[in-house]
């Protein structure tokens, strides 16, 4: 999939690592999330931050994409349709890197909207994506 005209914008230096901070801040968050609500460091599908985390793992790897695409070109996905930042972020990191958004994107809505909790697997999932692409945009 080809980025749709004008769904890009220009990023520099200081919003590259602002989204880094930000991005670092989520996985943060998360890695709270997971010490509060899991055993032995083990978050499951019944703690009640369950969804929390995965939210957080989602809003890391978002902004570690914006991060990447910045250091790499200049430009981020500047478009709400957060699939669209997908081919953004492939273009320049490949899709190893992209894989990872692609994950955090499909349990989006599951961990937001739906009535239904995420999975062990999908926590497990969106943890390992969401530190991936904050390990990938530090080494940019």
């Amino acid at each position: 999939m080809t980025p749709r005209t004008g769904t890009t914008a220009q990023g520099d230096e200081s919003f590259r690592r602002g989204r880094l901070a930000k991005a670092t801040e989520f996985l943060d968050a998360a890695d709270t999330l997971r010490e509060l609500g899991g055993e032995s460091g083990v978050l499951t599908s019944t703690s009640p931050f369950a969804n929390a985390f995965v939210v957080q793992c989602v809003l890391s790897g978002i902004a570690a994409a914006d991060a990447i695409c910045v250091a790499r070109t200049g430009r981020y996905s500047r478009t709400g349709a957060h699939d669209e930042a997908v081919p953004v972020l492939r273009a320049p990191a490949g899709q190893a890197v992209a894989k990872h958004l692609e994950v955090l994107l499909a349990v989006k809505n599951k961990a937001e909207y739906n009535a239904k909790s995420v999975s062990d697997t999908d926590i497990v999932r969106a943890g390992a994506a969401a530190e991936a692409l904050e390990s990938a945009a530090r080494s940019d």
